[in-house]
């Protein structure tokens, strides 16, 4: 993917950017729209541009953008970011974030620093992968890690879902509305997600649960044709004929750069009220790398305009 703006930093002390957005994908790039139209001088610094949304295939639920790609969708945002006045520094990782009453210095693996009034952290997650054979194979064929953008791509056929959590159980949940047939894969010998939804999953006709098992193979030439699990207990193989296989065990939220202060959850999460205050001062947060509970584009979209518009209040 191409770069917005061949922008560098070489005079970096003395410059001073009223607020500094560290992420580009659907949440940064919609918060640094967004401070740019309230006459803020914006930077807007990432490691790379699209994020997770770059490693989607299919996306049918971000209007109007129906039947689109990730790669697609992603250049259509950088088309509209063209059309604002903003500095843009790409290709540099954040290891730390300074804070002192007003001013913050975001320090960059360079050794660069910035200087900025307000920051919004929107450096997202990556998902959780299983690390078997097949796996980065079969990726978009069949292979998923998101049910809700891809699920209705398995209507009528068997399918797996990874995961005993809130979000393997869900997907689990609604797969079955339309598969042939869920398989939920488990690890232990009981579900850690909600009661309410281990209760509907407990009395799915559709839902077959495998108790302790675990993955150990995804088979397929050009498509996912079965994956091979193991019983953790008896060491027991079986094969799964299904036609997709979705990975629910969480996320790895990209906050490894986050000051001490900062107050994060026991998913290393950034934890922020519904105003994406943050508990410093002066610094926001937006989309997947918070704790808001959707993990979806338009949901990230719209918490970066929010953060960027209390941004704007803080520093007015």
């Amino acid at each position: 993917m191409d770069y917005l703006i061949d922008f560098d930093i070489p005079e970096c002390e003395g410059n001073y950017w009223d607020l500094t957005v560290i992420g580009a994908g659907p949440a940064g790039m919609t918060a640094a729209i967004y401070g740019v139209r309230k006459g803020l001088k914006v930077l807007l610094v990432s490691r790379d541009i699209g994020g997770q949304v770059l490693e989607t295939d299919i996306i049918d639920n971000y209007p109007p953008e129906y039947n689109a790609n990730g790669p697609d969708l992603m250049q259509d945002f950088l088309k509209h970011l063209r059309n604002y006045q903003l500095d843009t520094l790409f290709g540099e990782e954040v290891i730390e974030i300074k804070h002192d009453q007003r001013d913050h210095q975001i320090v960059l693996k360079s050794d660069k620093i910035i200087n900025t009034g307000a920051v919004i952290i929107s450096a997202g997650t990556k998902k959780r992968h299983l690390g078997v054979p097949g796996e980065s194979q079969l990726k978009d064929k069949g292979v998923s890690y998101c049910a809700t953008c891809d699920g209705f791509l398995y209507e009528g056929q068997p399918v797996a879902v990874v995961g005993g959590g809130n979000s393997g159980l869900e997907a689990a949940l609604d797969m079955a509305k339309i598969a042939e047939k869920v398989y939920l894969l488990v690890r232990s010998e009981r579900l850690s997600g909600d009661q309410t939804l281990q209760d509907k999953v407990m009395n799915s006709e559709k839902i077959e649960i495998c108790w302790s098992y675990q993955a150990l193979k995804i088979k397929g030439e050009q498509k996912v044709e079965s994956v091979i699990i193991k019983n953790l207990n008896t060491g027991k193989q079986r094969e799964l004929k299904v036609k997709a296989i979705f990975i629910e065990i969480g996320l790895l939220p990209n906050s490894g750069f986050i000051c001490e202060e900062l107050d994060i959850n026991d998913y290393n999460e950034v934890v922020i009220d519904e105003n994406n205050k943050t508990s410093i001062e002066g610094i926001f947060a937006a989309g997947d790398i918070t704790n808001i509970k959707d993990k979806q584009i338009i949901v990230a979209a719209a918490e970066g305009a929010k953060a960027a518009l209390r941004a704007n209040e803080y520093l007015s």
